[in-house]
């Protein structure tokens, strides 16, 4: 499961489509900037190739929020570059949140070293677009954070640029042998998508626990709607229809997507089960089941269609995380015609659904 809320955050993005996200040098140059002055956070590390970016910021909001604005940056950039408007980036990706006194300065030293790991070159400090040069130089550049990982690598304030130096001249079997290598697909934690300890997992629960709290009823309500609005018309049935506890077969095949969609959004099970009219351990029981009932594409389209930016194209959406155009934005693009799901996964066609 995805965490959410402030805190330190691996990102690992591609193109949309298997699209190129860099055509040019220039826009390599862009993304950089792009990355180093996101409002509330502050970038630590990043490593740029043509497909992929990989970055860790330290955020003191959402991880969502922080997405789209990159989402947003990144096709104005294109469009100012090419003078065409498209998505850039790919609604899918890699989200984990970060124990950085456990894993930051191993998770840092790997992404620099990527480069050189991938063949791309012969030393990673040669590599143009990563911020190990940053870590390099005796003074860094005011947009890249280099303080928490220098610190926690070096326990000193003085030359830490060269012991940074030593530590990446270690061959890569010296990194395996010493256990540095961390798996960023996966994470190190059974549960959550994370690179974090038991404990600091808790308290992470803990704190976004206190901020939920916070919100309230009406917020919770607003959300449980856009997500029962998405679902059964991807379903192709009325709203009705999907809430109604008494067709159990239906309820308890869509419902479980509902569930799943509000605790991506941040929301609790002990305030899903208000809504939703069951125990917590049945929720628990279909969240552990989802994917056996649904295909991995449908999940994966239906996450896509939850971000904030398509629940505003497709007009829905009034809780407070979702987020709203100003005039510096571009205009929602109108969102692709969605075929229909059957309560059985058959596909229905919008002309058929139409008839």
């Amino acid at each position: 499961m995805t965490l959410h809320g402030a805190g330190t955050y691996y990102f690992s993005v591609h193109g949309a489509k298997d699209q190129p996200i860099f055509h040019s040098v220039f826009e390599f140059e862009y993304g950089v900037q792009i990355l180093g002055h996101i409002k509330q956070t502050r970038l630590l590390a990043y490593v740029l190739d043509e497909h992929q970016m990989q970055f860790v910021l330290q955020s003191e909001r959402d991880w969502t929020e922080v997405m789209d604005d990159v989402q947003i940056a990144f096709d104005d950039m294109h469009e100012r570059c090419w003078h065409k408007r498209k998505q850039t980036l790919s609604d899918q990706g890699i989200v984990m949140l970060i124990d950085e006194r456990a894993y930051l300065s191993d998770l840092v030293i790997q992404l620099h070293r990527w480069p050189e790991t991938t063949r791309k070159v012969a030393d990673a400090s040669l590599y143009p677009w990563s911020s190990d040069q940053g870590y390099r130089a005796l003074t860094p550049p005011k947009w890249l954070h280099v303080e928490p990982m220098l610190n926690l690598l070096c326990n000193t304030r003085h030359n830490r640029a060269q012991r940074y130096e030593t530590v990446m001249q270690q061959s890569q079997q010296q990194v395996q042998a010493q256990n540095q290598v961390v798996d960023l697909q996966h994470g190190s934690h059974p549960t959550y998508q994370a690179l974090a300890r038991d404990g600091f997992i808790n308290q992470h629960l803990k704190k976004q626990a206190l901020k939920q709290a916070a919100r309230s009823d009406e917020d919770l309500r607003h959300m449980y709607d856009d997500a029962c609005q998405l679902v059964a018309e991807r379903f192709n049935i009325t709203v009705e229809q999907l809430i109604d506890s008494r067709q159990r077969r239906q309820f308890n095949r869509l419902m479980p997507i509902v569930v799943w969609l509000l605790q991506e959004r941040g929301a609790y099970l002990d305030n899903i089960t208000k809504l939703v009219g069951e125990d917590e351990d049945r929720l628990k029981l279909w969240l552990r089941n989802l994917p056996a009932d649904h295909s991995e594409a449908l999940l994966n389209k239906l996450a896509a269609l939850w971000s904030p930016n398509s629940l505003s194209a497709l007009g829905i959406g009034n809780e407070p995380d979702t987020v709203q155009e100003t005039a510096t934005q571009p205009a929602a693009v109108d969102p692709e015609p969605v075929e229909a799901e059957s309560v059985d996964n058959t596909v229905i066609s919008e002309s058929s659904s139409q008839a």
